[in-house]
């Protein structure tokens, strides 16, 4: 199946702590003020194509898809170790299938948290809490006979962190309940993708300087998920991590190590690996590369588990001080562990974007 898409896809609910995308090397300009408080507006419109929206392998339906997105982050810095923030994002998309139906849908995009930083004697503290709701097939790889996918992830969490000197030690937990219904272009549901999840994880990270710039250390993910009409997975995820400015103009993040899993579900191997990297090169003040890549194991949907291989390679290019155009090409390798009949399959995909973040000081 070839995808062309300007939207971002869900995010799986890992068993190993997930990377966060490398922020810009350029802060965003604030659109206004509203006394402490400091908005930036983010504004896109994309389009998109597949040849196969059911994702069956007869009788495919092609889908052509319009998409118009807005976001709002408000943040108040409070003082140098207090800041509160929210990020709010919605997409609308108008799908055309080939058919002759269509249907409007709306997402709470990937993304939209409120978090609240604080410091508490020696240790600095992160509180959040992040939802979205996609409904979007092609953002679940392992989804069939499928053309809406409601997918409503929230996750509450908190992190403490405090200097011992020599190293940064970190100390994290968090709880994501997924909810996911799928449905035919006809509107029949499809039970095979309907279900819910839910995920505690807890985790340390203990942090050595390199240098200025550059930091590494280890990290240790303990996670216990439980699902309705799906298996129940115990995991424990060991291994290092380095992180940090390689030059002025790149920036890395690398970690991967061992994950140990006891689950219900015999096909999952008791041993094997995660890794995930994020490269980032500027080229000149208004051009970047952005190379990614990771392997873990994922609960694609509510029910079923599948070890997957993600590369990425994109640019990002600034057109103007408040336009920003976007591409990513990627390859999506997986194994499906727990479908009926497990099997391996390929996804190639390309996301555009054109960002525009408007400045006005009020």
């Amino acid at each position: 199946m070839a995808q062309v898409s300007s939207l971002r896809g869900q995010e799986s609910v890992r068993t190993a702590a997930q990377q966060l995308e490398i922020a810009s090397f350029r802060n965003p300009i604030a659109f206004f003020h509203i006394g402490p408080l400091e908005e930036v507006l983010l504004g896109s419109v994309g389009a998109g194509y597949t040849d196969n929206a059911d994702l069956t392998p007869t009788n495919k339906i092609s889908d052509f898809s319009l998409t118009q997105a807005l976001s709002l982050n408000c943040t108040w810095v409070i003082s140098h170790f207090n800041q509160l923030q929210l990020n709010f994002g919605g997409e609308l998309t108008e799908n055309f299938y080939s058919n002759g139906s269509n249907q409007t849908t709306f997402a709470v995009s990937p993304g939209s948290l409120l978090q609240f930083q604080f410091a508490l004697s020696d240790w600095q503290v992160r509180l959040y809490d992040s939802i979205q709701n996609v409904q979007n097939p092609t953002s679940d790889p392992a989804a069939t006979n499928v053309a809406n996918l409601h997918n409503f992830t929230n996750t509450a969490g908190v992190e403490i962190k405090r200097d011992l000197s020599l190293a940064v030690l970190s100390l994290s937990a968090d709880y994501t309940y997924n909810n996911q219904s799928g449905s035919t272009t006809t509107g029949a549901s499809n039970p095979s993708f309907t279900g819910t999840r839910q995920t505690l994880r807890v985790g340390s990270s203990l942090q050595f300087n390199w240098n200025q710039t550059l930091f590494y250390g280890i990290n240790t993910t303990a996670t216990r998920s439980s699902g309705a009409g799906g298996p129940n997975v115990d995991s424990l995820n060991v291994g290092p991590f380095l992180k940090g400015k390689l030059t002025p103009w790149t920036d890395i993040d690398f970690s991967g190590g061992l994950s140990l899993y006891d689950t219900s579900a015999p096909q999952i191997e008791p041993t094997t690996y995660y890794f995930a990297a994020s490269i980032r090169h500027q080229l000149n003040p208004n051009m970047q590369l952005i190379f990614g890549a990771l392997h873990d194991l994922a609960f694609t949907n509510s029910t079923f588990l599948v070890e997957e291989t993600v590369i990425r390679a994109g640019a990002q290019v600034n057109l103007t001080r408040f336009i920003t155009l976007s591409a990513t090409p990627s390859v999506y390798l997986g194994n499906d562990k727990t479908a009926s009949p497990p099997g391996r399959f390929t996804l190639f995909g390309v996301e555009a974007g054109l960002v525009w973040k408007p400045h006005v000081r009020w």
